[in-house]
């Protein structure tokens, strides 16, 4: 029997996909910040709390045994570096991107369903 998948929150589910997809890529607290939030300027305090929660969202990871990496403090606080994923955590952002790939097609489906229902309101269908 198939176990049930672990839903993540945004932010929680776009570090692993991005460390899944860009395997060779040196990952970092700030080099994640960035990725996820490309808008924000560094040193703003939008930008500090993106860091938080993307620090955060790794701390959470590493508890679950999902991502690996080696903890340093800088002028922002402790942060992550050299960021990986575990097997558990490969297997755990291949859910994740099919996941949103599966609710996307749902949407798209039910958005077919819809466009039905007004064409036979309009009574344009059958």
């Amino acid at each position: 029997m198939r176990r049930p998948e672990t839903e993540f929150d945004s932010a929680e589910g776009d570090i692993l996909i991005a460390i899944y997809e860009w395997p060779d890529v040196p990952f970092s607290t700030y080099t994640l910040t960035q990725r996820l939030n490309p808008s924000l300027q560094i040193s703003t305090p939008e930008y500090r709390t993106a860091f938080a929660h993307v620090g955060s969202a790794i701390e959470e990871h590493i508890v679950r045994g999902l991502i690996r990496g080696k903890r340093s403090r800088g002028t922002d606080g402790v942060f992550f570096e050299h960021l990986k994923l575990t097997p558990k955590g490969e297997r755990a952002a291949i859910q994740e991107r099919d996941r949103r790939a599966s609710s996307g097609r749902v949407n798209e489906l039910l958005e077919v369903v819809e466009r039905i229902k007004e064409q036979r309101n309009r009574g344009g269908g059958s």
